[in-house]
């Protein structure tokens, strides 16, 4: 990797899953594209955390986005009972094995929140890409696939 693209030209592309039920009552559902200042994230409802599993989110990296943000309900919140904490272990061991392939374990973030609006969601994407701007652009971007 060059030092130009880890500089200031990178513009992180991220893919955004979000529970439902972290967002307001009142906010409506938001799914796609959406740019940020110096990134952009593709926003994708999930009925919960918890139904994704590491493979998905390795899935999604190998597919090209420099970082997956899953954006799950507060602790104890869950329609699922224990569906975020499922999530948040699932996560960490996802996260280990980045770092064990050298795509660093940053690509992939859990984060809680309670009565999200579009406008938070970005706010938290915009902290993701900050991490990831750190890392560079994916690696597996632009690879081949069969």
């Amino acid at each position: 990797m060059t030092a130009g693209q880890k500089g200031s030209a990178f513009e992180p592309e991220l893919i955004l899953l979000y529970c439902r039920q972290s967002l307001a009552p009142d906010a409506k559902p938001f799914e796609g594209l959406r740019p940020g200042r110096k990134f952009s994230a593709r926003f994708v409802v999930t009925p919960c955390s918890s139904k994704m599993e590491p493979r998905h989110w390795l899935r999604l990296l190998e597919t090209g986005p420099d970082g997956v943000l899953v954006v799950a309900c507060p602790e104890g919140t869950c329609r699922f009972l224990v569906g975020n904490a499922r999530a948040e272990k699932r996560i960490a061991y996802a996260r280990g094995l980045l770092d064990q392939v050298g795509m660093g374990a940053a690509r992939l973030c859990l984060e809680r929140g309670h009565d999200l609006s579009v406008e938070a969601l970005m706010e938290l994407a915009a902290g993701h890409a900050a991490r990831i701007k750190d890392l560079g652009p994916n690696p597996l971007k632009g690879e081949s696939r069969q």
